[in-house]
């Protein structure tokens, strides 16, 4: 009994190995149970044996990515705004070190086709814990900054991380997806400490 349930579970984490590749090279639309059973050399009855739909496949894989890295941590903890920016660049860094981490962080941002209703039925899936905008620590952060006149900016406290966002998620996108030859880290790091530099209290 013991080895069978052994043998389940690394069944289970070669679907989600496999599914991660289909889902990078198809896109997720357009992979099929069939794609992945075929792949690992096992029947569609047996990946759904372990998934009985393909968001439950995406919310354990979402699950499985996260327990490596939880996406700015520390920036609950950052007490100013270069502690912040060096969140975001740990993040990069962590991403760009790890190959699986990298590949799901690009299937996320280019090969899923976000929508109202996959967003919430994954919520669901996830009881709200992990599918959730990843700047909302950022933004409470941010506020809080800006209360404190830490910032002495026109621009909203949303309007920064936006911009922050975008400077984060714009560079991955830019230097993996389009195979920009730029060291990521540091390039996120100036473009943020760009941002740091405007807004800061002087």
């Amino acid at each position: 009994m013991r080895r069978t349930k052994e043998e389940a579970l690394e069944t289970r984490k070669a679907i989600l190995k496999v599914a991660l590749d289909c889902f990078s090279k198809r896109g997720y639309a357009l992979t099929t149970f069939n794609d992945i059973a075929r792949r690992i050399h096992l029947t569609k009855g047996a990946v759904f044996w372990h998934f009985k739909t393909k968001e439950d496949l995406l919310a354990e894989l979402i699950e499985r990515e996260h327990a490596i890295y939880t996406p700015l941590e520390g920036v609950e903890r950052a007490e100013t705004l270069e502690e912040i920016r060096e969140a975001f660049v740990a993040w990069a860094r962590a991403i760009e070190g790890h190959t699986e981490l990298k590949q799901f962080m690009l299937f996320m941002m280019s090969r899923v086709e976000w929508n109202e209703a996959l967003t919430r039925l994954l919520a669901r899936k996830l009881e709200g814990q992990i599918v959730r905008d990843p700047l909302a620590k950022l933004l409470e952060r941010l506020r809080r900054f800006k209360e404190e006149g830490a910032i002495d900016s026109p621009l909203s406290a949303d309007q920064i991380a936006t911009l922050m966002g975008s400077v984060f998620f714009g560079t991955l996108r830019e230097a993996w997806l389009y195979k920009h030859p730029v060291d990521v880290a540091e390039t996120i790091r100036a473009g943020l400490d760009f941002i740091v530099q405007g807004i800061r209290s002087k």
